[in-house]
């Protein structure tokens, strides 16, 4: 497997988040394979190449796309595809608080079983992800 996919896979297995938006593990990867070359593009055809390690949930995908993206990715980081580990990624900065890592192993169980082709599923599940993000951000101020 690519070196740029076993760095994919590290940073996702260990950020506490149940998945991560493709402009942020692109600058993951970037920095544990010290790959400046490594784009948005090439990250994502390889991510693609190997369904049964990742899973992109893309909602911005479809004719609507066009509505908020002048161009192919527009800078926005909330057009941005997620991206998970279809394995359980056992461990993350959340490993130690029960709260945190059950959240974030339901959030990544749900994502495995969302209809990519339906934009309201896609939707739910990237309005749980961004909750769950804000619950662990909550939980961490807390503790």
């Amino acid at each position: 497997m690519d070196s740029c996919l076993v760095a994919a896979e590290a940073a996702l297995r260990r950020s506490a988040a149940p998945a991560l938006r493709l402009g942020d593990l692109l600058r993951h990867v970037r920095s544990d394979t010290r790959d400046p070359s490594l784009d948005r593009e090439r990250l994502l055809r390889g991510l693609r190449t190997h369904p049964d390690l990742f899973r992109i949930l893309d909602p911005w995908r479809g004719p609507w796309r066009f509505i908020r993206e002048p161009d192919a990715w527009g800078g926005d980081p909330q057009l941005d595809p997620w991206v998970l580990t279809v394995s359980d990624p056992a461990g993350g900065d959340g490993a130690g608080r029960p709260a945190v890592r059950r959240m974030r192993s339901c959030v990544r169980w749900l994502a495995t079983g969302v209809d990519t082709r339906s934009p309201r599923a896609l939707a739910h599940w990237s309005r749980l992800a961004l909750a769950a993000d804000e619950a662990r951000r909550t939980l961490d101020e807390a503790a």
